[in-house]
């Protein structure tokens, strides 16, 4: 499964190398149940899952991801059971999380969550009627409950609609006709560092981190109480302290901190806990300040660039118009000479015409004078 998906990221041209390695990080947060069930509990305001535990959870994820294609496969759904106040399950229900990092705003999510429901209880549809033949025709029959919730890490306001029907048309006039339900949004950067520091558990460590995204996010994380951070990492069981380490990797590739200064970071949190990061922020800032830097000669280094191709262009044009101009008053030259000489083949040919003209009235007169001379002599000769 893992060939078949690197190879349709490979021939994928909107695939992005950087997003793919946050997608895998947030995988793996969502993977772990401890953090899963603070993530619901405590971040999502869904009364029915303000008591959920890790041993509540099932991940299901897999189950469903070979369905929908490699580009779904940072989502995750748990199966999570609903327990009575003695501890035996009562209900088992789905959470469908969609992590969302792009900073532009997916406005088909609410579709795309309606196609993993649709599959979901496709499943279970399937899996009843094996068990039971036939029992998803009864009357008592009921699909379960998919809770569908999206973690967005963008900075933008989350504008999408929050309902199906603001993807369908005609939502207003025929609403009894189409089917609806309402995702929430759990939005990184409503949550200010005060807040998530208050929450004091492994997932606020988690989304603390991930609010770093720039340098004045780097000065920010470092108002926030070193004591605390250092101490959640500390008591974090060490499979929690690994996806800690797999976040702060991606973070320091993303702010472009040299590979060598980004090991010494690492191993430096390793032996002396999340302090190190606090006394070494400035390298992170650094980095950020660096490719800022780059950035800026690239942006520069492209303008001049594209306005020296534009120089180009324009000179271009302009030599093709002195050409065009040229070859143009070439030709009115060739066509007044043209005319010129058709004037004057015109003016001989009158000339011509008109010595002609003289010439046959001059020959005229002359035979006229012949004849008259005749008439006169043979007259005289008479006499």
């Amino acid at each position: 499964m893992e060939k078949v998906s690197r190879d349709k990221r490979e021939n994928n041209i909107n695939y992005q190398p950087e997003m793919h390695v946050r997608d895998v990080n947030s995988r793996e947060i969502f993977k772990n149940d401890l953090l899963t069930s603070q993530f619901l509990r405590n971040y999502t305001n869904i009364p029915l899952l303000s008591n959920v535990m890790p041993e509540d959870i099932e991940d299901v994820s897999q189950k469903y991801q070979a369905f929908l294609g490699v580009e779904y496969e940072a989502d995750t759904i748990k199966k999570v059971y609903i327990r009575s106040t003695d501890g035996t399950i009562e209900k088992e229900v789905y959470v469908l999380s969609l992590i969302e990092h792009k900073s532009e705003i997916d406005y088909d999510v609410a579709m795309q969550l309606f196609r993993y429901m649709s599959v979901i209880w496709q499943d279970y549809k399937a899996t009843q009627n094996k068990k039971h033949k036939g029992v998803s025709a009864s009357a008592d029959f009921r699909y379960p409950l998919i809770i569908p919730i999206v973690y967005y890490e963008g900075k933008k306001e989350w504008t999408a609609g929050l309902h199906l029907k603001d993807r369908i048309d005609f939502s207003e006039e025929m609403i009894e006709y189409i089917p609806d339900f309402t995702y929430q949004v759990v939005s990184l950067n409503k949550y200010t560092n005060e807040e998530l520091s208050k929450k004091h558990d492994e997932m606020s460590l988690v989304m603390l981190i991930n609010k770093i995204q720039s340098s004045e996010d780097t000065k920010e994380f470092q108002k926030v109480s070193e004591t605390m951070v250092d101490s959640i990492y500390v008591n974090a069981p060490d499979e929690i302290k690994e996806i800690y380490k797999k976040i702060l990797w991606s973070l320091l590739m993303k702010m472009k901190v040299p590979s060598e200064n980004a090991r010494e970071l690492m191993g430096g949190i390793g032996g002396r806990g999340m302090g190190y990061l606090f006394e070494n922020m400035e390298e992170i800032d650094i980095g950020a300040q660096k490719r800022n830097t780059v950035r800026e000669k690239q942006r520069a280094e492209a303008e001049r660039q594209r306005a020296d191709e534009e120089k180009q262009r324009a000179d271009e044009e302009k030599q093709r118009a002195d050409e065009e101009k040229q070859r143009a008053d070439e030709e009115k030259q060739r066509a007044d000479e043209e005319k010129q000489r058709a004037d004057e083949e015109k003016q001989r040919a009158d000339e011509e015409k008109q010595l002609k003209i003289e010439a046959e009235e001059r020959a005229n007169a002359l035979e006229e004078e012949v004849q008259r001379l005749r008439k006169l002599l043979k007259s005289q000769e008479q006499k």
